[in-house]
């Protein structure tokens, strides 16, 4: 029994500890989270397609010589823009001059021939008809003055000949544009419609060419088909452009081309648009050259009416697009949407999923869930 007053001492350790326990504290509440929510807006809309393209010359020659010769000069710096008939290149004229005089004497001498011709013809005549000469001498007179005749005419077309061909030893720009470097240096042979020399593109205009697929060529035919669009073919359509860097589409266009048949290995159909080059205030002048990326957005049939959220409001589920929208007991609220076009930084919604009175979240997405409360704010600014 010698362990009694122990034991007694640890039950009273024990009761006092269980007095001094507490009861411990109740959570505390969570605040709502709080979001920002924005309202859809309804507006009109053109439906669209884009489609990757490329520019190209509005207008583009190569330039070559009309004659065979030595080139003897060149006007120009590579890659200088040039005024339409301003000097590029002559060729060798000496041999074109010598040419040249050579059918002008011999168009003296078919004159003075057929002057002759007609003299004795005049002469022959009058004696002929007097009953003085013979049947064969007029026949002869005549026949002279018709071969002269023709000896003069074929005299005055080697003369034009020799002279277009003098003209053709001076190339000029032939319209106002950009040259590409010189292919030939002074002093050597070039030879007629061979030789390429250099070559001048027009840059106040361009082409943007692109090719579109197959099924939006159906779909924007059986739209004309049902009166709900117009052909480029009978009214001008106008496309928007932008470049590589653009966000936006700040280029504008119109459609003057459609090829006349679908390209069976790439199933898609050429089309064009003409775009003016934006002129800029200083050397290269133009903001676009040929050969150059673009994005060519093309309308597809007349405006509508369309509801459009916040590109950020949208949220994906295994595919599905969904928005979040705050009840007026500020409980969040799921709905599946079928999200259409992006216009700058809003979305298309197809559906009635929502409507311009709706609060939508469009920040704030990953700290919600359907059912809970929220503490909506409106964006700022």
């Amino acid at each position: 029994m010698r362990h009694t007053p122990f034991v007694a001492l640890l039950f009273v350790a024990l009761a006092g500890l269980a007095g001094c326990a507490r009861k411990p504290p109740e959570p505390v509440k969570t605040l709502p989270p709080t979001v920002i929510v924005d309202r859809p807006v309804a507006q009109p809309i053109s439906d669209y397609e884009d489609f990757a393209g490329r520019t190209e010359p509005f207008k583009m020659v190569e330039l070559k010589s009309r004659v065979t010769g030595y080139l003897k000069k060149i006007h120009f710096k590579d890659g200088e823009d040039i005024k339409s008939g301003a000097p590029l290149f002559e060729v060798d004229d000496r041999p074109f001059r010598a040419e040249l005089a050579r059918a002008n004497a011999a168009r003296t001498k078919a004159d003075k021939h057929l002057k002759t011709a007609s003299a004795d013809y005049v002469r022959i005549k009058a004696q002929y008809d007097k009953g003085v000469s013979e049947q064969a001498l007029m026949d002869k007179a005549i026949g002279d003055k018709a071969e002269a005749e023709a000896d003069v005419e074929a005299a005055t077309a080697a003369v034009e000949l020799a002279a277009t061909n003098l003209e053709f030893c001076r190339i000029n720009a032939p319209f106002d544009g950009r040259l590409s470097k010189r292919m030939v240096d002074e002093e050597n042979l070039v030879k007629a419609d061979e030789t390429m020399l250099t070559s001048i593109v027009r840059l106040d205009k361009l082409y943007a060419t692109f090719d579109v697929d197959e099924r939006t060529v159906i779909r924007v035919r059986r739209l004309i088909q049902a009166g709900g669009a117009t052909s480029s073919r009978e009214q001008p359509l106008e496309v928007k452009l932008a470049l590589a860097d653009d966000d936006d589409f700040p280029l504008t266009g119109t459609m003057v081309f459609t090829d006349n048949q679908i390209d069976a290995g790439t199933g898609t159909l050429r089309a064009r648009a003409e775009v003016t080059n934006p002129k800029l205030s200083r050397a290269p002048w133009y903001l676009l050259s040929p050969g150059q990326f673009v994005r060519v957005r093309v309308p597809i049939g007349p405006p509508r009416t369309a509801v459009l959220v916040p590109e950020r409001a949208v949220g994906s589920d295994q595919g599905q697009r969904f928005v979040y929208v705050v009840n007026e007991k500020n409980i969040v609220e799921r709905r599946n949407v079928r999200a259409g076009q992006l216009y700058g930084a809003l979305r298309v919604v197809e559906d009635a999923a929502v409507a311009p009175t709706d609060r939508v979240i469009v920040d704030g997405l990953l700290r919600v869930r359907p059912g809970i409360e929220v503490n909506p704010k409106p964006p700022k600014g």
